[in-house]
């Protein structure tokens, strides 16, 4: 196992790596990471890309790298076949010049020590709204019912993203577009390769929200959704 910086991962043998498994989360594939990150992180290689662990990482003041979580990127982790490894066995091989380390990581190798554990929610079809989900959500399923809502695909992902700013970039304490250009990289890489589904939500013509989504093998990534003033008042 050894520490590559960026520049020295082969992009091609990363991906096909990232996706070998059923372990496989988008968030975790070149383009896409390097876009949200700036370029700045490397990864722990096992073998030749048998197993991976991505580490993004910033710099306080600087000068001092420390690995850290970005934003809209919900979780990294080992990926790929790591023979019997567990994700300690990682964590322990992370070069001692990282300071501090922060990461959401995936429970497919084994929890990590030292660790809190998250809920991720995870949905399957067939759905049965009445049984799984709770009263708040019924009663906006209720209200949308009444309306003509169409959804459609959109390309326009700095759309969706604005609107994601003006509902929640303040509580996100995000600033526009400083705090988005590198996630809307992202998208866009993304995109290309059509990883990627966004989507608007209409009634009558008026835009009540959008949302926006990775595609892994078989599953939808929720990234991020947010309303319009009037979608809000619909509970979309």
């Amino acid at each position: 196992m050894k520490y590559l910086k960026r520049d020295d991962i082969d992009p091609v043998l990363w991906n096909t790596c990232i996706e070998s498994n059923e372990y496989y989360i988008p968030y975790a594939r070149f383009e896409y990471l390097d876009a949200l990150c700036n370029g700045n992180w490397g990864a722990l290689v096992k073998g030749r890309y048998e197993s991976v662990f991505p580490l993004p990482y910033r710099k306080k003041w600087g000068l001092i790298p420390y690995v850290y979580q970005p934003v809209f990127c919900q979780q990294l982790g080992v990926f790929g076949n790591p023979s019997g490894l567990t994700t300690n066995d990682f964590i322990r091989k992370i070069p001692s010049f990282f300071v501090r380390i922060h990461l959401q990581i995936h429970g497919g190798f084994g929890i990590p020590s030292n660790s809190e554990t998250l809920p991720n929610f995870i949905k399957k079809p067939p759905h049965h709204p009445d049984q799984d989900f709770n009263k708040d959500a019924l009663k906006n399923l209720r209200k949308l019912d009444k309306l003509d809502v169409g959804y459609t695909q959109t390309k326009d992902i700095r759309m969706v993203l604005k609107l994601y700013h003006n509902a929640w970039g303040e509580l996100a304490n995000l600033s526009w577009p400083e705090d988005y250009s590198s996630f809307e990289s992202a998208c866009t890489s993304m995109q290309h390769q059509s990883k990627i589904y966004a989507c608007v939500a209409r009634s009558k013509g008026t835009i009540l929200g959008a949302a926006l989504f990775l595609k892994g093998h078989k599953t939808l990534y929720y990234v991020c959704a947010a309303p319009t003033l009037e979608g809000k008042k619909h509970g979309i």
